[in-house]
């Protein structure tokens, strides 16, 4: 009990720290994330289950991995398409384990930060947070954070993943779930995660 307190307490820490908003063109909801969890067999077997709220959908491809499809509701993109907050309003992940549910909702990814950044809505049992720091991205790759992955440990009971690579996300005006054979084609085009990256970089 006390280290679930205490997993509340530090990610009510971080979620208190405010997303940054530039001024910038809205985004229509133009398509999908597609997000591939390559630590679905990881995950499995360490007795949690995985299942999506909401608006999201997942299913899983011959390899046991999990593959979410978050709706795009809205954000915002930097005219020069440096940096962008992609919406995803009412769908998110659910991670079960010996009768507790962790829900991760609300997803906003943010690379306006230093690191690209995913925030959201956690929820367990009457605990609800808002804002807090999920994951990171470096490209594609998605990686759970460091506060995620204590949460994890006190309420689910899993070894630590904060900081481990997770799968990879795509932000991409796709209109269904892609098959396992058309993630190359995902990967190769340019979703606004990609763009903004660039431009990024082209900058500096």
């Amino acid at each position: 009990m006390i280290r679930k307190i205490a997993a509340t307490a530090a990610l009510a820490a971080v979620a208190a720290s405010p997303m940054t908003v530039s001024a910038a063109f809205p985004i229509e909801p133009i398509g999908p994330t597609v997000t591939v969890l390559t630590a679905t067999p990881a995950l499995v077997g360490a007795g949690v289950s995985v299942s999506a709220l909401g608006l999201g959908s997942l299913s899983f491809d011959a390899s046991g991995n999990a593959v979410g499809l978050f709706p795009i509701t809205g954000g915002y993109l930097d005219p020069d398409l440096s940096n962008a907050m992609v919406q995803h309003a009412g769908s998110g992940l659910r991670l079960s384990r010996a009768g507790t549910d962790v829900d991760l909702e609300n997803f906003v990814i943010d690379t306006t930060l230093a690191q690209d950044t995913i925030f959201g809505q956690v929820t367990v049992g009457a605990t609800v947070l808002n804002d807090v720091p999920l994951f990171t991205l470096s490209g594609f790759n998605l990686f759970l954070s460091e506060p995620a992955g204590d949460a994890l440990v006190s309420f689910l009971g899993i070894p630590d993943l904060g900081g481990a690579q997770l799968g990879f996300a795509l932000t991409s005006p796709v209109a269904a779930v892609p098959e396992p054979e058309t993630y190359a084609l995902l990967l190769a085009g340019l979703g606004l995660i990609t763009l903004a990256a660039r431009r990024r970089t082209q900058k500096g």
